[in-house]
């Protein structure tokens, strides 16, 4: 049963960045627990545990709140060693490659999902993707661009090819980096995940002239782990009041901006989404901003974010 030492992931099941986590559980082995939450506002059991953040997913571990993939990763590894994921000649290159993937491939997916089949789409999606990006998501663009988009995305997946082919040739490995799958692979099967997901025929298409990425794909998917425990949204709730943030000091050192422990701060992507989440400043560093909140229904919570890709500003 989940408890305040359990990963629980809120989630839904055809989320890309879920996905990538969800392999990284399966990768590790790791028992966990899914919280399905919905894929548009309003999310009445997520708020309160994030403050307003409301990307899909987030990580919770006790009274922990971990939003974005990146973050959730690091602290996979850091709590979670064996096996590891953050393998040599991955460290520091995988976050490099996830910017690469969680951006540019990202958005082409996109485009050539959503104009491939967008005006199927509720309309209600549409206008939450509208707002959260804070442009129009124009269906009828996407549809335009599609022959250009999907010339993109299959030119995006023989990077993977070439990599694959030279590792091959040199002898080290059949994985994008060295003989085991690691953090990199992680990060670059969301993509691929997301199109078979939506449109499997182009994606098949693709992978006719890519078979050392279709033999790759297919090793990763193949990666069995532990069921998750499916929980209700007030049940992590409930943990997260009856639980206690791990305990970390307090510090700024060595940050750059000029803030303080106690700050009150406000941060929030630098991309879209931009819902700016306030709380008491506990760490700013290079790899994570730590915020305290407290909430009516949660209690005391810590709410981790990456430093990359979000805005840190005085509250």
């Amino acid at each position: 049963m989940a408890n305040a030492q359990s990963i629980i992931l809120h989630q839904f099941e055809r989320s890309p960045f879920s996905e990538k986590i969800r392999l990284a559980l399966r990768m590790k082995n790791l028992g966990w627990a899914a919280v399905e939450i919905p894929s548009i506002l309003p999310k009445p059991d997520l708020m309160p545990l994030t403050g307003g953040y409301r990307r899909t997913p987030v990580m919770q571990i006790g009274a922990d709140i971990f939003c974005d993939t990146s973050i959730m990763l690091v602290e996979l590894e850091k709590r979670f060693q064996i096996p590891a994921l953050d393998l040599p000649g991955h460290e520091g290159l995988s976050r490099m490659v996830s910017a690469w993937t969680d951006g540019k491939w990202f958005q082409t997916s996109v485009a050539v999902i959503f104009g491939t089949i967008g005006e199927h789409m509720p309309q209600a999606f549409i206008d939450d993707r509208t707002k959260m990006s804070g442009r129009p998501f124009d269906i009828d663009a996407m549809k335009a661009a599609v022959p250009f988009m999907k010339d993109q995305w299959r030119s995006q997946l023989m990077w993977i090819e070439h990599r694959l082919a030279a590792a091959r040739t040199a002898g080290t490995g059949d994985w994008l980096i060295g003989s085991k799958p690691g953090l990199v692979d992680v990060h670059a099967f969301m993509n691929p995940w997301f199109v078979e997901k939506n449109v499997p025929d182009f994606l098949a298409t693709c992978f006719a002239a890519a078979p050392l990425s279709k033999d790759w794909y297919q090793r990763l998917k193949d990666f069995k782990g532990q069921a998750p425990e499916e929980i209700e949204g007030a049940a992590a709730i409930q943990i997260a009041h009856d639980s206690a943030p791990r305990l970390k000091p307090a510090s700024t050192a060595g940050d750059i901006g000029d803030f303080q422990p106690g700050d009150r701060v406000a941060i929030a992507p630098d991309d879209y989404a931009k819902d700016w989440v306030e709380g008491d400043l506990v760490i700013a560093n290079s790899e994570r901003v730590i915020i305290a909140r407290q909430d009516e229904r949660a209690d005391n919570l810590h709410i981790h974010f990456p430093r990359v890709g979000y805005v840190l500003r005085s509250a």
